[in-house]
């Protein structure tokens, strides 16, 4: 039955006609990328920072167009890591500057969609104090956006002080986001970007480090907003506790109060936040505390809408918990937004009926002013006498991992091709085989193994050298369609042509013949 539940969550097929309930979304891990920056990444970073792409695609006609798939209301813009650093504080106030006029004059052609996140020059503290009065007072930024350390300098470091003090002064909005850390260890986690490791430990740490410094206690007014559901926090704060009474014992002014901290502060909910993190979060904070995050653009947008959709249909929040998420507990965090007619309702009103079940099959509908003529159905979990079909389709699925010629294609009708797909996240090595039909080679069928999961196709057609088709494969984070257009030189077994995905530019690949 439980399974059952979980399939009945995410009633949709197909990652590019997703029916998001909630419309009314506030984004609290929102990147952008203005000129400005880009210019500092390219001019001091030689290869990806942090061993990720930059997405350099970025603009704001394409973030509203996420922000409409994805039910997002508003955006919280701000930077990514690794942020800005120069080290001169004179340079890297005019280069914070320049990058927060740039990011006020965007915000100021859509001031009810977008809201500016304000960069400091840190760790220079007087230059970052005076940025943050300018930014708050006349750019009217919603906030600020520090890393988790910046040069070194972690968040609770007294050196920091006199910014804290600036912000808290003026109940200021502060949104965390992780960044590298200034020292890693030869031999560990190499290879790995660190976005899919380091960053949940950077996050740990510069939350322990402002509790055991008692950032949260000197600085009751600013209203933190911690990434990624808090990170490794919630597993850390019990066992912290334990060793937290042994530090007030030794100087009884200290505070050093983990959980009162974990409590005081907001969690976006961006990344892989359910169906794990979410539980263990809610056993320790508030549910008034949890925000909705995309981490667009530099998630992929499949995944985006994957993690949308995974929140929507959870079972840990009631509808009531979820439109708080989504958009009610905003308005504590960001009072300013509930000057928003739209959001002010959002809040409000109850999430739109996209799903009604009729003739024992979920047909949904999808929101006209996104999917015009689009209708998707699919059925309703199988019955338990079922269950057998889905075990041999399962068993089948286990077989084609091997990615093996069907033994009744004829070998002379078969080839196998070495692909590699130019992706936004790298260079994807992608095995194809393709059997032809019969003697006349206008129709095949083949499988592909992408990203280590292998999915069959059919209806594959060709046109003299051009053949096309679509792969359709479920990914860890929903199910994905490509559709491939591909021209085989016949002589050499060469291969190139264009990979399509929803909500990509269109991707170049080239391939040869095994």
């Amino acid at each position: 039955m439980e399974k059952e539940r979980k399939t009945m969550n995410h009633p949709v097929e197909s990652n590019d006609a997703a029916p998001l309930r909630f419309r009314g979304k506030i984004d609290f891990q929102s990147h952008y990328l203005p000129p400005a920056y880009l210019e500092f990444l390219r001019a001091h970073y030689t290869c990806s920072p942090d061993g990720y792409p930059t997405p350099d695609y970025w603009t704001p006609d394409w973030q509203r167009d996420k922000m409409d798939l994805l039910g997002i209301a508003y955006a919280h813009l701000e930077l990514s890591s690794p942020n800005v650093f120069l080290p001169q504080a004179d340079d890297c106030l005019r280069l914070a500057r320049k990058i927060n006029d740039q990011g006020a004059a965007i915000v100021a052609e859509n001031p009810t969609r977008f809201g500016l996140i304000a960069t400091l020059p840190l760790p220079w503290a007087e230059a970052s104090a005076e940025e943050a009065r300018r930014a708050l007072d006349e750019l009217k930024a919603d906030g600020v956006g520090l890393t988790t350390n910046h040069h070194g300098v972690y968040l609770g470091d007294p050196r920091l002080d006199p910014v804290m003090r600036e912000l808290d002064d003026r109940g200021a909005m502060a949104i965390v986001h992780p960044t590298a850390p200034p020292v890693s260890v030869p031999g560990a986690c190499e290879g790995l970007s660190l976005p899919a490791f380091e960053y949940f430990v950077e996050t740990t740490r510069a939350f322990t480090n402002m509790v055991l410094e008692d950032t949260f206690v000197k600085f009751p007014n600013i209203r933190w907003v911690m990434p990624h559901a808090g990170a490794f926090v919630s597993v850390l704060a019990d066992r912290f506790e334990s060793f937290a009474f042994m530090l007030r014992f030794a100087d009884p002014d200290r505070r050093v109060d983990y959980m009162d901290a974990m409590s005081h502060v907001y969690y976006d909910l961006a990344g892989f936040s359910e169906p794990k993190q979410l539980a263990d979060l809610l056993r320790n904070v508030p549910d008034t505390h949890l925000l909705y995050g995309s981490d667009t653009p530099y998630t992929p947008i499949e995944a985006v809408l994957g993690q949308a959709r995974a929140l929507e249909g959870t079972d840990k929040l009631t509808e009531e918990q979820k439109r708080m998420a989504f958009t009610g507990n905003a308005l504590a965090v960001n009072p300013k937004l509930a000057g928003i007619p739209a959001l002010a309702r959002a809040a409000s009103e109850p999430a739109g009926n996209v799903a009604v079940k009729r003739d024992g099959r979920w047909h949904v509908r999808l929101l006209r002013d996104l999917f015009p003529r689009r209708h998707v159905a699919v059925r309703v979990p199988v019955p338990p006498h079922e269950a057998a079909p889905k075990i041999a389709g399962a068993v089948r699925d286990a077989a084609a991992a091997r990615l093996a010629p069907d033994p009744c294609d004829d070998p002379a009708l078969t080839a196998r091709y070495d692909v590699r797909l130019n992706s936004p996240v790298g260079v994807i090595a992608i095995p194809v085989i393709v059997s032809y039909d019969d003697m006349t080679r206008t129709s095949f069928h083949g499988k592909a193994k992408v990203m280590g999961i292998v999915a069959s196709y059919r209806d594959g057609m060709r046109d003299g050298t051009r053949h096309s088709f679509d792969i359709r494969v479920r990914l860890p984070f929903g199910p994905l369609t490509v559709h491939l257009n591909a021209d085989v030189s016949e002589p050499d077994g060469s291969v190139a042509g264009t990979a399509v995905a929803p909500h990509r530019r269109p991707m170049p690949f080239t391939g040869r013949r095994r």
